[in-house]
């Protein structure tokens, strides 16, 4: 055990869980560096990294990097941290592996929010594409909420509504883009993929504002977290507000999905699999929120490299690639619920 000081505050921690932060810390940076200073045109190390921290060149470098690699390669690690952290709240509150904002319904109705943007404004503006997205998710976080609400939030009831829910976001999907001309549904379903491709600053901006926002909230929940996953009646013996805690996390988890899903589209599995890989590494049976955003940074990244550079100059989502990450890791935990053991 650790205890680091910050101030008058000090927070317990385990040693193996900083080792495992300052590792990913550093995977991070090298998948980062990486995807900066390499590609199919030539930019040297050093312009590279100049450009990508705002320092002009004079040369090639400053759109390369400074326009182009640079906000894909900031967009995708800062997306990475907030569906990794959504992930782990909501598997924290319903206590169950499964609960990621993949299966609930949130990324399918931010999803269906944005697509309506799309498709019936004509427009892929950023910031318009954000609010369908917000205003998506967070209407079927509502209704969600609502019809898992037993004098609380019901996690079984939460996970089965909001599949239900899914289900018909992606029809509504579906529905707008039968009606959409070929180019709109093209670019719809490109996003409806989750594609971190021509990301600019203001994405880069989107997404720095929902972790600066949101984040704090989340790990000021963290200690409310950790004693509910004692049990409610131990937690409010401890003084803890259950159902109100509950549902402050959940509203952020919500918000943490939809803005994360209004940046870059709904990119699957990572909210399922970075929280899971950070328990697993960690060795932390209780909540890993810090360790599951940066787990979810470095996938990401590697996922979006994968993107770049495996099929040559054809580029595909970098959904795709998450997709072959989680899913392979879902079968597994099928299969492990098969044998009767804890996932």
């Amino acid at each position: 055990m650790r205890v680091i000081k910050i101030g008058q505050y000090g927070v317990i921690t385990h040693t193996r869980v900083l080792v495992v932060g300052w590792v990913l810390v550093a995977v991070s940076l090298m998948l980062a560096v990486m995807a900066l200073t390499t590609g199919p045109a030539d930019v040297g190390v050093f312009d590279s990294m100049r450009a990508a921290v705002g320092i002009r060149t004079g040369g090639s470098a400053d759109f390369i990097v400074g326009q182009l690699r640079a906000p894909r390669t900031y967009t995708t690690a800062l997306i990475g941290a907030i569906f990794g952290l959504a992930g782990a709240l909501l598997q924290s509150i319903t206590r169950n592996p499964l609960a990621s904002p993949d299966f609930i319904g949130i990324s399918a109705g931010a999803g269906t929010g944005a697509v309506a943007v799309i498709a019936l404004l004509g427009t892929s503006s950023t910031w318009l594409v954000a609010g369908g997205a917000a205003a998506g998710g967070l209407f079927a976080a509502v209704i969600i909420t609502a019809l898992s609400w037993h004098r609380g939030i019901v996690p079984l009831r939460l996970i089965l509504t909001g599949i239900g829910i899914g289900f018909v976001a992606s029809a509504i999907s579906q529905y707008f883009l039968m009606i959409v001309n070929i180019n709109v549904a093209d670019q719809a379903l490109v996003w409806l993929v989750g594609s971190t491709n021509a990301r600019t600053w203001t994405h880069v901006f989107v997404a720095t504002a929902v972790l600066v926002v949101l984040g704090p909230i989340a790990l000021w929940q963290a200690r409310a977290l950790r004693t509910m996953e004692m049990g409610d009646d131990t937690a409010s013996a401890l003084g803890i507000h259950v159902n109100r805690s509950r549902l402050i996390i959940a509203i952020v988890a919500v918000l943490l999905t939809a803005g994360a899903t209004a940046v870059v589209g709904p990119v699957a599995f990572i909210a399922l699999v970075a929280p899971a890989l950070a328990r697993r590494l960690t060795r932390v049976g209780g909540v890993t929120l810090i360790t599951s955003a940066l787990m979810g940074t470095a996938l990401t990244l590697a996922a979006d490299f994968a993107a770049q550079r495996a099929t040559g100059t054809l580029q595909l989502p970098i959904g795709i690639y998450t997709a072959a990450i989680g899913a392979p890791y879902l079968l597994y935990l099928v299969w492990r619920a098969s044998r009767g053991e804890q996932s």
